[in-house]
């Protein structure tokens, strides 16, 4: 008998937890790995398929084959949460029919139902007591998807981006409880960067009617990503999160699945709400919709036209739409846009435009946009964009960049591509809409974020525009998402002069308010503090009562991605880490990497932007002393609150720190309440007068001080109270309230 060999698991899946101390930067390439003996990559057995995973639903779709690992020379089954290892049927052919199978000794009979598997996780493997390695039992804890294509393999389409596949698919939770039973009306990629360095591939998912998967409301159109490239898996919904939490509008929901096609375990997979127009995505004005009840064929039916260059072409000014004869009286919205990348614009748009100034915006609904409706949006936008370039924010027309897109949803936006360092930033995936003038507020909106695999370092790439500001993907120090220029400007020729489009310049919407319009950063460094920093403190602190949500996060997965890294070897250096720095040698380092990247980033951000805070601080303080009615103060009051109104305005502006600030600010403005007003002798309620009510309440301050209740009162109630002038309030200070009173009443 062949020597059995020492266990060669990978400590990456041992478990998914934040205990690691890792340093911030990792060598690019990685450790160089043997390639491994393969013992018992050949065996006598042509297949082994285990069956009714899905016991609690009758269906014949519920069912993998082992799998191979050259990595670890070893067969690994990957269950699904759903799976009662106690009752499993295992099919299986062997080479020799009248060879035996064994697992850990048992014989193991094809065709019919065993609880072997419930009895141990690592079985070795024995045909006809010959040892072959090891078979790994695994099972997750999340719901599962099971596709059956019609090719009975996705192999094709993983090496054919253009195929399209068909097929059915059935979706159930982790109890067993169908979200989806039917059939799958189109399968096809998914990405650019994401399919192309990606050996398990993302799709994009359509069904022929529209459903509920997972409780995320009814729609046709599904994404499935696989988060190949980011070694954490957590990368995409960290920022969906963050944005759900700003209170970004629209945000796109998504739930972590495992994945089986044909009998093949594919991985951990994130389903995702596709960026669409539609009542349970970006809900507005559906004007495709509209356009098509108008219209006798569909609308990518009628000529595709491009004007001021060709369709496939890049050129300041062009635009492309279809001949469409027939359009809806109100043609202002809705919009769903995406400033696209340059040299994607030709192939990724069938409808869009380029502004002036180079930017090229992809319209993704409509889709299939006529000439009227392109002409109507490319206008808006133009306006917008002179406005944005112009050094007064207004443009020609007169009107302010303000007047045409919602600043706090820009600045959130911008924030987002911030503060995650995103290599797109507002290249591409950068996705903004308009709803008609008559349902919406007239102006455009930015939302939702998407897209960000390869943020928080996950791929080292440095920006830098005409101004001279240069930001780099794996510096949490700098400002990173400011100062991208307009995609497609050339650096080299210095602002596209003598290029094919001299037009463009070098530096994005974005980054031009941030340089050009302090009211722009001003209000980016309010909403950071009050929309993002408590959230990325949650996101990453691990002295929280139960972890950081990362940790929590991991932890809820922690089955499914152990299995899922085996299965695709998601960690480590080359060829394994195909885009940018190496993220750790296991999961756990892995996901350390990135919560290291965001605490980093939240830390360099509130250092970046405190001097913004802390103008924003002094105003609110300006606005407190500007309150007070001076006519309330005699001479030495008002001396005293301009004392203490200096004294705090230092304050704030020597703090060091955010929270400093804050506190120096608080502090501040309730010192204001500690100087006393003009004195009214009597008045303890000090409401400028002197009546029964001071009496009464000045009673019962003392009737709850004698029963020992500690209440305060105001300097100006004690100065005003203290009747008798002894240091105290007491029954006799309300007697002689009441005399002045009875006094004043007869005239005396």
């Amino acid at each position: 008998m062949i020597s059995k060999p020492l266990g060669r698991l990978m400590s990456a899946v041992c478990a998914a937890v934040l205990t690691v101390n890792v340093f911030p930067y990792y060598e690019a390439a990685g450790a160089d790995e043997e390639e491994p003996e393969l013992l018992y990559q050949e065996i006598p057995v042509t297949s082994f398929r285990v069956s009714e995973i899905a016991p609690q639903i009758l269906t014949d779709a519920d069912y993998t084959d082992w799998w191979y690992s050259e990595w670890d020379d070893c067969r690994y089954l990957f269950l699904p949460a759903t799976a009662d290892r106690s009752k499993l049927t295992v099919t299986y052919n062997l080479k020799n029919s009248t060879d035996t199978l064994t697992l850990n000794g048992q014989t193991l009979k094809s065709g019919q139902s065993t609880a072997l598997f419930s009895e141990a996780d690592v079985f070795e493997i024995e045909i006809s007591g010959k040892y072959f390695g090891e078979l790994h039992v695994m099972q997750s804890e999340l719901g599962a998807i099971y596709l059956s294509t019609s090719k009975g393999t996705l192999d094709y389409l993983d090496t054919h981006s253009s195929y399209e596949e068909s097929g059915s698919a059935l979706m159930l939770t982790a109890n067993g409880a169908v979200t989806y039973q039917g059939e799958i009306e189109k399968l096809k990629r998914h990405g650019n960067s994401s399919w192309d360095y990606s050996d398990k591939k993302p799709y994009n998912l359509k069904l022929p009617e529209k459903a509920n998967l997972y409780g995320m409301g009814k729609a046709k159109k599904w994404v499935l990503l696989g988060n190949y490239l980011d070694h954490s898996m957590l990368r995409n919904k960290a920022t969906l999160e963050m944005g759900r939490q700003a209170g970004m509008e629209y945000t796109m929901d998504s739930v972590f699945v495992d994945l089986y096609a044909d009998g093949d375990y594919r991985g951990t997979y994130q389903l995702y709400e596709k960026v669409q127009i539609q009542k349970n995505r970006v809900n507005i004005t559906d004007l495709e919709e509209l356009t098509e009840k108008l219209n006798e064929k569909d609308l990518d039916e009628y000529e595709h036209i491009a004007v001021g260059a060709g369709l496939k072409e890049y050129k300041e000014n062009s635009y492309k739409y279809y001949d469409i004869p027939n359009n809806p009286a109100d043609i202002t919205g809705g919009y769903l846009l995406q400033f696209q990348l340059y040299n994607r614009y030709g192939s990724k748009a069938d409808s869009g435009f380029i502004t002036s100034r180079g930017q090229a915006v992809q319209i993704d609904g409509p889709e299939y946009a006529s000439k009227a409706q392109v002409e109507y949006i490319r206008t808006f936008m133009q306006d917008l964009e002179d406005a944005i370039y112009s050094s007064t924010g207004y443009n020609k027309k007169g009107k302010h960049y303000t007047d045409y897109i919602d600043v706090d949803s820009l600045v959130l936006a911008y924030l987002v591509q911030e503060i995650a360092m995103n290599p797109d930033g507002t290249h591409t995936s950068f996705y903004l809409w308009k709803d008609s003038d008559s349902k919406g507020d007239g102006k455009l909106h930015c939302s939702p974020v998407w897209d960000f695999d390869l943020a928080y370092y996950n791929y080292a790439v440095s920006r830098s525009n005409s101004y001279g500001d240069i930001g780099y993907a794996g510096r949490p120090d700098l400002l990173y998402a400011a100062y991208f220029a307009i995609s497609g400007y050339d650096s080299e020729i210095g602002d596209g002069k003598g290029s094919e489009n001299p037009n463009v310049v070098g530096v994005t919407w974005v980054g031009e308010l941030y340089h050009s319009h302090p009211e722009f950063v001003q209000r980016a460094a309010e909403l950071y503090y009050e929309r993002f920093d408590s959230y990325l403190e949650e996101l990453t602190d691990t002295s929280q009562e139960n972890g950081c949500l990362l940790q929590q996060w991991a932890d809820e997965m922690a089955a499914s991605s152990a299995m899922n890294l085996l299965r695709w070897h998601m960690y480590g250096g080359k060829p394994w880490k195909r885009l940018g720095p190496v993220n750790g040698n296991t999961y756990a380092e892995c996901l350390e990497f990135l919560r290291y990247r965001i605490a980093a980033r939240m830390v360099n951000l509130r250092e970046i932007w405190l001097p913004q805070h802390k103008t924003t601080l002094a105003a609110k303080l300006t606005e407190a002393v500007e309150a007070i009615d001076d006519s309330q103060y005699d001479t030495d009051g008002i001396s005293e609150l301009r004392k203490l109104a200096d004294e705090a305005y230092d304050a704030i502006q020597d703090a060091g720190t955010y929270a400093a600030a804050e506190e120096a600010l608080s502090a501040g403005t309730e010192s204001l309440f500690t100087v006393p007003h003009k004195e009214i002798s009597g008045d303890f309620d000090d409401s400028k007068t002197v009546d029964l009510d001071d009496a009464q309440s000045l009673l019962r301050y003392y009737a709850r001080q004698l029963a020992l209740f500690d209440e305060a009162v105001t300097p100006t109630q004690f100065r005003n109270g203290d009747m008798d002038k002894d240091g105290k309030i007491t029954a006799v200070d309300a007697m002689l309230i009441l005399r002045a009173v009875t006094l004043s009443g007869i005239g005396a």
